[in-house]
């Protein structure tokens, strides 16, 4: 036990002294040419071309060392992955170009910026080849992530569906290929996904018939959607917001006061995001009441 732990703490202070090279390279570069023309400025007549190599090294070593030092701290308790180290564990974890990569993808996924990690993730993609079938699976969970933040649901799903085919599993990861098959129109597919969720041995189970009826309000199906947020309501799921849900579908009905009942006690029973919860639901009763003046 103690060897293996060494030896994997030894693997990720080479990461980031791997990983922080071009970092240093850039670093080191600029200051030394910073130097340079401090010196010529100066007239310094001694200057001389072995010098000014020696000192680019030494720069470079120096702030090779302070970065490499610095990703190491960044690291705090996990092993190799500053994000997400235990969903993905020994993948990417070679001194390779192929797991640099993927880090970089993964701080853009991380800071928000779903377009460029897609980009990385895809260009990595094409290495397939090299990959061991961990770092497939989640190389395709990472790309489908980035496919369903940015509503691109068909590929969100072929990608889901590629990690899971390469042994891929997380106990969210059923719920998202659902909500992109509810979202690409599929409505039948989903509902079918999410029936199978209804099982007291998944982690998420409390949260399906709420996820069900979330599906049938985007379809403005408020009986349907009704329907599951009552189920949830009775077995105390997310109790909350299948208060809200409930108030939500009602209005959709064209039951004010019920509604109103059912909104109040959602705000009672402190729903999730009570001031996001208000502001859709006063969209919609607006919507509603708009198109029955249209009318």
């Amino acid at each position: 036990m103690f060897r293996s732990i060494l030896a994997a703490r030894t693997k990720r202070v080479l990461l980031c002294f791997w990983r922080s090279i071009p970092k240093a390279f850039s670093a080191s570069f600029v200051f030394s040419v910073f130097v340079l023309i401090t010196l010529m400025a100066s007239g310094d007549e001694e200057t001389t071309a072995s010098k000014e190599i020696t000192s680019m090294l030494t720069t470079f070593m120096l702030i090779w060392v302070i970065i490499s030092f610095y990703e190491i701290s960044r690291l705090k308790k996990t092993i190799f992955h500053q994000f997400d180290d235990d969903l993905i564990g020994n993948a990417f974890t070679g001194i390779n170009h192929r797991s640099r990569c993927f880090e970089k993808g993964l701080n853009l996924f991380h800071r928000g910026d779903f377009r460029n990690a897609l980009e990385v993730f895809t260009d990595l993609s094409k290495e397939e080849k090299d990959m061991s079938v961990k770092e497939k699976s989640v190389n395709e969970f990472y790309r489908g992530r980035c496919y369903h933040i940015l509503e691109a649901f068909p590929n969100a799903i072929i990608c889901y569906e590629n990690a899971v085919e390469n042994g891929f599993s997380i106990p969210e990861l059923p719920i998202f290929i659902a909500r992109c098959y509810a979202e690409n129109g599929s409505i039948k597919k989903a509902e079918e996904l999410f029936i199978g969720l209804m099982r007291e041995d998944y982690k998420y189970y409390s949260r399906v018939r709420c996820e069900l009826g979330n599906m049938y309000l985007k379809l403005n199906d408020g009986e349907t959607a009704l329907k599951w947020f009552n189920e949830a309501i009775e077995r105390r799921e997310q109790f909350a917001n299948a208060l809200g849900g409930a108030a939500i579908a009602q209005i959709l009905l064209h039951n004010p006061e019920k509604s109103e009942a059912l909104y109040t006690q959602a705000i009672l029973n402190h729903i999730e995001d009570s001031v996001g919860f208000t502001r859709y639901y006063k969209e919609i009763q607006a919507a509603v009441a708009l198109e029955s003046h249209n009318k």
